[in-house]
């Protein structure tokens, strides 16, 4: 179907209902409007359908048998939120449609209705889908080429820039190593943009997130009716590429019987739908990402190793957190910042202590962990400082940082009696019972006082409330 202006928006549409005749005239009426109908017998039946795929218009039936439409709409908007939905209702339930309006249908119609209703209705919801789509893609337009640089200045990420600056001129497929939470997607979309394909699609795919079973058909389409569920012609993630980049992260979970494939697409540049003997050519330049060693992998067989020489026709490796040791403190600053910004709450300052705590830990989960790190911080932030008892017991004890001047460490109040080694002469303890006797000997120690027991022991304040009401120990146990 085309509008006024001649723009084609195709519909995926489902049509529900429990009455043969009237369920197959709507289909049919919709499907030679150039859509693509699929039609299930009842509520339950289509919410089997909904769980399996993505739709732009669901018109269902108000009245069946078991699950009538109402319900349905209110399955439907929990599976997908944005989903159309237009009701059929006869005259004795339009007050039933009117209420489902306001849990979020987008119409309804009369029975009976004519076909030239009906077709104005879908053309309605064909418009509204096409600005939808128009503005998802550009937001994601907009968000990809606003996303931020690639922060730092230290000379492993100052020579990893030059790299991917060189390399993005090159229409070769690239390889992005590193492990993970360095930021490999980042080096992609840099890739991307500063490319000759800057100005076609970006679309990333995670390989360990695809079933095995419809990996082929995510990445290189379907024809409709190529196996039970293809109920339409699907395109794959390289067709939807076109022009653009296609980024293959986690490339090493690729299943082992697709491996071949993909070393035909990129060697022919040729995709072939599943069920369909006819090639379509894309102009698609490959980045794939493995936080695993391939090479490794191709030694002890789990990898095929002409498809990997394929793919790392050039390589770019992202260097871990701990390998940048300079760039802590001013991407601290920044996950501040923006975590602030994204919650809609003041950025606290992160004092020099804690930059410094953080600067010594290892952060295995590399950039990724820092910026979880400082979203929970500013969440949880009581002041408009972060000191260095807001981060987590394991970083302070990792960095070995000594959390405030004259402190005893962690371990002071088990001295004498609760040292480690008198607990386990007493037989067998869990680590919950050593907890909890720490907590009321530091508590005791402190006379009853909260921030005095947490200085002790080297946490926060809200650390130490929450653990002694755990334990229901302390001013604050109840009574």
């Amino acid at each position: 179907m085309k509008d006024a202006q001649g723009r084609s928006t195709r519909l995926r549409v489902l049509v529900v209902d429990d009455e043969n005749a009237n369920r197959t005239i709507v289909a049919d009426i919709i499907r030679d409007q150039g859509h693509d109908v699929d039609v299930a017998a009842s509520g339950d039946a289509a919410v089997e359908k909904l769980q399996r795929g993505s739709w732009d218009l669901l018109l269902s039936d108000i009245r069946m048998p078991g699950m009538d439409g109402v319900a349905l709409l209110e399955a439907a908007r929990r599976l997908h939120p944005q989903l159309t939905v237009i009701l059929m209702t006869a005259y004795a339930t339009v007050s039933s449609a009117v209420e489902a309006m306001k849990k979020g249908a987008f119409d309804y119609l009369q029975k009976p209705f004519g076909k030239d209703d009906l077709v104005a209705h879908v053309r309605r919801v064909a418009e509204r889908t096409r600005l939808l789509r128009e503005n998802r893609s550009l937001r994601a337009s907009l968000g990809a080429r606003e996303a931020p640089k690639i922060l730092g200045e230290s000379p492993v990420i100052v020579t990893m820039r030059n790299q991917i600056e060189r390399v993005a001129r090159s229409p070769s497929d690239v390889l992005v190593t590193g492990e993970s939470g360095t930021g490999k997607e980042l080096v992609a979309r840099a890739l991307h943009f500063e490319g000759a394909h800057a100005g076609g699609p970006f679309v990333a795919v995670n390989c360990a997130a695809i079933a095995e079973g419809l990996a082929e058909s995510e990445l290189f389409g379907h024809k409709k009716g190529a196996f039970t569920h293809a109920t339409s012609d699907r395109a794959g993630r390289f067709e939807q590429a076109d022009g653009g980049t296609l980024f293959l992260d986690e490339i090493s979970a690729m299943p082992a019987v697709l491996q071949p494939k993909l070393l035909r697409v990129l060697q022919e540049r040729v995709v072939e739908r599943v069920g369909s003997g006819d090639t379509r050519e894309v102009d698609v330049r490959v980045v794939a990402a493995s936080n695993r060693n391939l090479r490794e992998m191709v030694a002890q067989g789990a990898f095929r190793e002409d498809l990997f020489h394929r793919l790392n026709v050039l390589e770019i490796n992202v260097p871990t957190l701990r390998e940048r040791r300079d760039d802590i403190a001013p991407l601290t600053r920044v996950f501040c910042e923006r975590a602030a910004t994204r919650c809609g709450l003041p950025a606290p300052t992160p004092t020099p202590e804690l930059i410094a705590a953080l600067e010594r830990y290892d952060f295995p989960g590399n950039v990724r962990e820092l910026e979880h790190l400082m979203e929970r911080l500013v969440v949880l932030a009581d002041s408009d400082v972060l000191q260095l008892e807001d981060l987590p017991p394991h970083i302070i004890q990792m960095s070995g940082a000594e959390t405030t001047s004259g402190a005893p460490p962690a371990h002071a109040a088990m001295e004498g009696p609760w040292s480690p080694e008198a607990l386990l002469g007493q037989g067998p303890i869990s680590l919950t019972d050593v907890e909890e006797r720490l907590l009321r000997e530091a508590i005791r120690l402190s006379n009853g006082n909260l921030s005095e027991a947490a200085r002790r022991l080297g946490i926060s304040y809200k650390t130490m409330r929450y653990r002694a009401r755990k334990f229901a120990i302390g001013p604050d146990a109840p009574d």
